[in-house]
């Protein structure tokens, strides 16, 4: 069950586009000789000469850019899980069972995915995904919340290299990587191996993995964050993706997903002015599709 995406183009404004052409004005100021210059014998030592024709076409290219945009297109997609379990055959895990039949709370897995299709030659150095559940339960006690996210804390090792690799839910009802001998397998791979998905009772789900510093917080909470800072280059459309398991008071009727996301798109020959690139933000409510 999932929701039909919400595409647009998001941009700087005319007053952020001032302040990001100040912001690099200063830092031209501030580059080292080094970077785009040579050095000239003169009276008393040696002086810096800029090559300032470069360094303007550089804060053109980037101005433009930012004026044009990024397009951008959200979509989220929620499917129950207990009947996944009656459809394998699995006993459900004693806390959940209680949770279920006695508490009266249903389990979601929802996949929240954030498309950006970035120009020719530009790729994310950094990007944020927020996510604000609400619902309309009148017992805060009961309020909607992610039991399960990924990535997770546990998970952030795995971003060290360029993937895309394979992800189920188990009879635990927990997120799990699918491996053979220790090592992640690719999501093609696991689309076909039967051994790998044992005791896996949804999936394989494709994970792009991305070479990444990545900090994860609000597990357990309404408010949640998944920052990432690139440290590998990959262009075109890129997929940012997040997998949460929600527990849900079965009075809910109505649960939705603040969601916003942050890139911060860069070219090879802008990095100089890494630093004090812009970010690109969008927002939009993205609601939960219940089974009732």
């Amino acid at each position: 069950m999932s929701t039909k995406p919400i595409s647009h183009t998001v941009r700087l404004g005319d007053e952020e586009l001032e302040a990001l052409e100040r912001k690099l004005t200063i830092a031209a100021l501030r580059l080292p000789g080094s970077q785009f210059g040579v050095w000239r014998s003169a009276e008393g030592g040696y002086s810096e000469v800029r090559d300032d024709k470069e360094l303007r076409a550089t804060q053109a290219e980037i101005i433009e850019n930012y004026r044009q945009g990024v397009k951008i297109a959200s979509q989220a997609e929620s499917r129950p899980l207990i009947p996944l379990f009656k459809a394998a055959n699995q006993k459900l895990p004693p806390e959940i069972k209680v949770d279920y039949e006695e508490m009266k709370y249903d389990f979601y897995n929802v996949k929240v995915t954030f498309s950006s299709l970035l120009p020719e030659e530009q790729f994310p150095v950094f990007s944020e995904l927020k996510i604000q559940i609400s619902d309309d339960v009148k017992d805060s006690i009961r309020s909607t919340r992610p039991i399960r996210l990924f990535p997770g804390h546990k998970d952030r090792q795995l971003f060290s290299l360029d993937f895309e690799g394979a992800i189920g839910i188990d009879a635990g009802l927990d997120f799990s990587t699918l491996k053979a001998g220790g090592e992640l397998i690719p999501f093609t791979q696991a689309k076909v191996d039967a051994k790998v998905k044992t005791g896996i009772i949804f999936g394989p789900l494709q994970f792009h993995f991305r070479k990444a510093a990545v900090e994860v917080q609000g597990e357990s909470d309404q408010n949640i964050s998944w920052r990432y800072n690139y440290q590998s280059e990959f262009t075109g459309t890129n997929d940012f993706k997040s997998l949460l398991i929600l527990k849900v008071a079965r009075e809910a009727s109505d649960v939705k997903m603040s969601v916003s996301l942050g890139i911060v798109p860069c070219k090879r020959k802008w990095l100089i002015f890494k630093d004090y690139l812009a970010e690109l933000s969008d927002h939009v409510v993205l609601p939960v599709e219940l089974s009732k």
